[in-house]
């Protein structure tokens, strides 16, 4: 199966913000966008994120006002990043080792994109049983439903043959290794 990139899988269009947003007015656009997080940006620079686990650990539970405080305030200022170029997999151990769930995609300075959790899902579900099991071969389930690797059915009976998951159709001509 071939690599599938950073680049391939990011959401482009991301919503972001100036480190002077007001937390109230941040807080509405992401209610309003039905987004868990909002990126900081100062002059097309990323400079920082907030997710909403943020809005609740550092101004809900302390108590703190919301209406007094700024983006800049709340903000992750020590951001890890990705490339667009780079394989989805290696961005995956990014986040599993970092225990983040948002990795903003960054090409020459400029932040080009987004990659979440959601983003993952969507486009490659059988990366996330890898994920889960920590790429432990050995914990490998006997069967999975997925799409075939060699006609691109969808089967709720795929088994590992050769190194491929592959339906019940396709066991006998997949490609001996």
């Amino acid at each position: 199966m071939p690599e599938i990139s950073v680049e391939d899988a990011m959401t482009k269009d991301v919503i972001y913000t100036t480190p002077d947003e007001k937390i109230i007015e941040l807080a509405k656009k992401m209610r309003e966008k039905d987004i868990g997080s909002m990126v900081i940006c100062d002059k097309n620079k990323l400079v920082g994120l907030i997710t909403s686990e943020d809005l609740i650990k550092r101004i809900i539970i302390p108590n703190k006002d919301p209406t007094k405080m700024k983006a800049s305030d709340v903000m992750t200022k020590k951001l890890i990043t990705t490339t667009p170029d780079e394989s989805l997999s290696d961005a995956i151990v990014t986040m599993l080792d970092n225990n983040i769930k948002r990795l903003p995609v960054v090409d020459e300075g400029k932040l080009v994109g987004i990659l979440t959790d959601g983003d993952i899902l969507r486009m490659a579900p059988n990366l996330i049983d890898s994920w889960i099991r920590g790429g432990n071969q050995e914990n490998e389930p006997e069967v999975i439903g997925d799409v075939c690797e060699i006609c691109g059915n969808y089967s709720d009976n795929l088994t590992k043959v050769n190194g491929l998951w592959v339906c019940e159709e396709c066991r006998d001509s997949a490609p001996k290794i």
